[in-house]
C-alpha cells in the first residue's frame, strides 16, 4: 500500500505533461452550419473549419470554436481567420495599421499569436454570444474571411497560412 501511496503524486506529474484529450466538438455549431447548407471538418482539437472561396479565386478557412466561455450569464463564442505568419514580431507601421482597421470595425479585431517556433501569427477574431443564429453565423464567416484573406494577400501573398 506504501508503494501505492508514493506512485499517486508520481502518476499525477506524469499525466499533467500528456496532451490533453481532444475536445469534442460542439454539436450546436454543427447544427447551424447544417441549417445554412455549409460544409465544414472538424479539427483535432473539436474546432469546426470551414473553407471559403474568395474573389481572386483564392480559399479562406474560418474557424468555430467549440470551447466556449461565460461572463455572468452570456456564453461566448470565437471565430477566427488566420492571415498568416511574421518570422519575426512586426514592425510598428504594420501593427499601427492593424490596430487602426481594428478600431474602425465594429466586430472583431485582429490578433497575434507568438507560436513555439518564434513566428508570430496574425489573426482576425471575432468573439460573440454563442446564441447566435444560423444566419448571424454565416455572416460572421464571411466577414472574418474577407477581412483575413485582404490581410493574407496584402502582406504573405496567396500562399502564407
Amino acid at each position: 500500500m506504501k508503494g501505492l501511496v508514493r506512485m499517486i503524486p508520481a502518476a499525477l506529474v506524469f499525466m499533467s505533461f500528456l496532451p490533453l484529450a481532444a475536445q469534442k466538438a460542439d454539436t450546436r455549431v454543427q447544427l447551424l452550419l447544417d441549417k445554412i447548407g455549409q460544409t465544414y471538418t472538424v479539427t483535432d482539437n473539436g474546432d469546426y473549419q470551414i473553407d471559403l472561396d474568395q474573389d481572386g479565386g483564392g480559399t479562406q478557412s474560418v474557424y468555430v470554436g467549440s470551447v466556449t466561455e461565460k461572463y455572468d450569464s452570456i456564453e461566448i463564442r470565437e471565430v477566427w481567420s488566420n492571415a498568416g505568419n511574421f518570422p519575426e514580431a512586426p514592425d510598428q507601421a504594420t501593427l499601427v495599421d492593424l490596430m487602426t482597421e481594428s478600431g474602425s470595425n465594429k466586430i472583431g479585431c485582429w490578433a497575434l499569436e507568438k507560436q513555439q517556433d518564434g513566428t508570430y501569427l496574425l489573426y482576425y477574431t471575432i468573439k460573440l454570444p454563442a446564441s447566435f443564429t444560423a444566419a448571424d453565423l454565416k455572416m460572421m464567416l464571411d466577414f472574418a474571411a474577407t477581412i483575413a484573406y485582404q490581410r493574407k494577400t496584402q502582406l504573405f501573398g496567396n500562399s502564407n497560412s
